[in-house]
């Protein structure tokens, strides 16, 4: 059975039985700061197991891209030498919040593995938590199952958590015979699980206590790899048909000899590790990580680092990742139709970092080469920790990849050093870690509160789309109905409404001020500052941080009415930048072609930020696309702003940004007609005549394949263009230039004949060069003959 069937029976079986088919979320969580990649089936609905009721469907199933390639969950370095691990992998799962109980969830399994799976009940058994009777009772009395084929394990197997506290549970296993012949039907090593049913029932507290949840959840979790192999008769992952037919991609790639002489189990586990991390790189690429030294993007940089030397070391010539993207397309773009859609993007990414890689590769090759050369380590064959740090510090060559050359030639690492030395250049480099401290601290304060408000069902309807952004002033009658104060005697409260834009679609948020008039039982009043606002993640609410709240906290209690007023200048501004940047988007597709996507934006009331994939725009390509901007600032076209389900949609030409995730029920819609039209949360401008003047500042490259714009526009250009007009009127002064238009021709005067003076200033310097001898002689015999004899 092929993996894509897999897939496809797996969530057709649950849909039959009631659960809401639900996309995979992105790999780059967008509600959880705890964690670089979503690394788990059940990591998207973790708010719905904190708290059931603000689950959107009780029963849900999905085909989830997992990435476990940094941070605690990190299996680089087994990729290609195990049979189980991967970077990139996908987990089947099914998930109630609070609709069914164990016996329904064991049953379920049952029939898929038995009846939909063909499994022979004689190849599975399964484990229970020791202490858990319940499940082991179902699995005996209501399954049929053989006493024998049930293993009572304890909690370190069988109890699952999602942290230290937090919903938790026992969980049952389903495993597969292997019958590899190494082992006994009893020995563990002999069994394959691939089916992980989680029974959330309880809470932990942060003392350890266990309290029995109201609602009980289910979180089961199959590895699409695993069960993979299993039905294909496979001991590896790597053989199954997905895997094959990209790893038969690396062996048509054009080689030249090999780097190293490689045996044959060498080879195979080189092409494993491209093949594992072509699907990791071009995932995460396609969800807008880049390459680069920090976070995610340095895991994807060591991910197609990693890959292009096991590439160099089958002897593969030329480019190694993005020649192969065309067998994972073959392999996968049928499931993921985003691996054709975003093809030129991601290629070109990876064609760039493995450009760069290759010049930071002969480096730190030769370097290491001269260590291993060198007779100051021969005896002990290893790589100090400062030589690798300075490999990595100096030339960006990844302390990874340089255990991997050292192993490869007999060598190791004292990454002991490595860690000490890095450990010791951080500390020299923070700036302000006091003040950095707190601040990180005051907001992991908000993270908190907002996680519990949302599990919580706080919530608030967000009424600030219905301001006209040209208006000079907006003050909203409004409730507390969350108030919280945090360490440094700052506020967070929701009001219901609210006004105020939260932080998102690369827009600033708004300001303004929260006033109580008179409270409700002191009659005191105060007005307090807005500093800042978060949506919670399921975007119900919207938290407000306050400023300096101190003594007067007790003003700020749930019920209590307020009036919140709006900056509408600054709302303003931010109107016209996310606006513009429509146009902006619009001009550059229309310029460069359909191929251009948005990498990115920053939307500020006074400028904005825009970043794209792109090759290098030339000065007449940046002069029409500005033309084309204030050609439709200027046409004074009202902005149409609409909601429709997402497939809707996308078949009017909607465009949207490929590293967000939209709900397919519900999306909103700005079109400047026969112009742009864009999926988008952000506040807008009514008409686009406040636009004009459009003007870019700068443009330039930010690394692998993405370009950046940077621009102004409206009331913010007006005033940018003064400012470089006065410029070029001092210049002008300076230059004794009596009109700017001759300005250009005076310079280029003037730096013709600094050139010219500087060729013959070096014209003569090679003269007095070349004559310095013939000087000296001469004047060693004049002195000698003006000597008295």
């Amino acid at each position: 059975m092929s993996a894509s069937e897999i897939r496809k029976r797996f969530t057709d079986y649950f849909a039959r039985n009631g659960h809401a088919r639900v996309a995979s979320a992105n790999i780059v969580p967008k509600s959880d700061p705890s964690l670089l990649f979503t690394n788990a089936g059940m990591v998207p609905f973790k708010q719905y197991f904190m708290d059931p009721r603000t689950a959107p469907y009780k029963l849900a199933t999905t085909v989830q891209k997992c990435v476990r390639a940094g941070g605690k969950h990190n299996d680089l370095d087994q990729v290609g030498y195990t049979p189980r691990h991967h970077t990139f992998f996908e987990m089947l799962g099914n998930f109630s919040f609070g609709a069914y109980d164990k016996r329904a969830t064991i049953r379920m399994a049952w029939k898929f593995v038995r009846e939909e799976l063909q499994m022979p009940e004689d190849m599975l058994r399964v484990t229970v938590l020791e202490s858990d009777h319940e499940s082991y009772d179902i699995w005996k009395n209501d399954i049929k199952l053989d006493p024998s084929r049930i293993v009572r394990c304890g909690p370190e197997d069988n109890f699952w958590s999602m942290g230290s506290e937090g919903p938790c549970g026992p969980c049952s296993e389903i495993f597969w015979d292997t019958k590899d012949p190494r082992y006994a039907v009893t020995d563990d090593e002999r069994w394959l699980e691939f089916w992980n049913l989680v029974f959330m029932q309880f809470h932990r507290s942060a003392d350890g206590q266990l309290t029995p949840l109201a609602q009980p959840c289910i979180d089961t979790g199959m590895g699409l790899e695993r069960v993979a192999s299993i039905l294909q008769g496979k001991t590896n992952n790597f053989d199954t048909d997905e895997f094959q037919t990209i790893i038969q991609g690396v062996d048509r790639l054009r080689r030249v000899d090999a780097a190293l002489p490689l045996d044959q189990q060498a080879a195979l586990a080189h092409k494993r590790i491209v093949a594992d991390h072509m699907r990791a790189s071009a995932f995460l690429v396609s969800e807008g990580v880049h390459p680069s030294n920090t976070g995610r993007g340095y895991v994807l940089r060591r991910i197609i680092r990693r890959a292009v030397r096991a590439g160099r070391l089958l002897g593969i010539d030329g480019p190694v990742l993005p020649a192969l993207y065309p067998s994972l397309e073959a392999a996968m773009g049928t499931v993921y139709p985003e691996l054709a859609e975003r093809r030129e993007y991601i290629v070109g990414v990876l064609r760039s970092e493995e450009g760069a890689f290759a010049k930071t590769l002969n480096k730190g090759m030769a370097l290491l080469e001269g260590i291993f050369a060198s007779t100051d380590h021969a005896g002990t064959k290893v790589v100090s920790g400062g030589d690798a740090f300075a490999l990595y510090d100096t030339h960006g060559f990844p302390v990874d990849l340089t255990q991997i050359i050292a192993r490869d030639n007999g060598w190791t690492v004292d990454v002991e050093e490595f860690g000490r030395i890095q450990l010791q250049s951080r500390k020299r480099n923070q700036t302000s870690w006091k003040t950095e401290s707190k601040r990180q601290s005051v907001a992991g304060e908000i993270d908190v509160k907002v996680a519990e408000w949302q599990a919580a069902g706080v919530r608030s309807r967000f009424c600030g789309y219905e301001l006209d952004p040209a208006q000079k002033s907006a003050h909203i009658p409004s409730e507390i109905v969350a108030f919280s104060t945090l360490s440094n005697g700052d506020g967070l409260l929701v009001i219901d409404p609210c006004p105020f834009y939260a932080h998102g679609g690369g827009q600033e948020p708004d300001s303004g001020s929260v006033t109580v008039s008179g409270h409700c039982d002191t009659g005191d009043a105060h007005m307090f500052t807005l500093k800042s606002a978060v949506a919670l993640p399921n975007g119900q609410a919207t938290a407000l941080h306050l400023k300096a709240v101190g003594d007067k906290h007790h003003m700020l209690t749930t019920g209590q009415l307020i009036t919140a007023a709006v900056d509408m200048q600054r709302r303003h501004g931010s109107a016209v930048h996310h606006t513009a940047t429509h146009l902006l988007h619009a001009a550059l597709r229309s310029v460069e072609g359909d191929a251009v996507k948005q990498a990115g934006s920053l939307v500020r009331p006074d400028s904005l930020r825009f970043d794209f994939t792109s090759s290098a725009l030339t000065d007449s390509q940046l002069r029409e696309v500005e033309r084309q901007v204030n050609r439709a600032a200027l046409a004074n076209a009202d902005i149409v702003v609409s909601e429709m389900p997402l497939d809707e949609a996308k078949r009017r030409g909607a465009v949207a940004l490929f590293t967000e995730k939209y709900s397919p029920e519900r999306v909103r819609v700005v079109e400047i007609p026969n112009v742009s039209m864009e999926l988008c949360s952000g506040t807008h401008l009514r008409s686009t005549r406040t636009i004009f003047p459009f003007q870019i500042v700068s443009e330039g490259s930010i690394g692998s394949g993405t370009r950046r714009i940077d621009a102004v526009a409206g009331v913010a250009a007006s005033a940018w263009l003064q400012q470089q007009l006065a410029c070029a009127r001092a210049a002008a002064r300076v230059l004794d230039v009596a009109k700017l238009d001759q300005l250009s021709e005076k310079a280029q005067r003037l730096s013709d004949q600094n050139r010219a003076l500087r060729d013959e200033a070096a014209r003569w310097l090679r003269v007095a060069a070349a004559n310095a001898e013939a000087v000296a002689t001469h004047a060693t015999a004049l002195g000698a003959a003006a000597v008295p004899t």
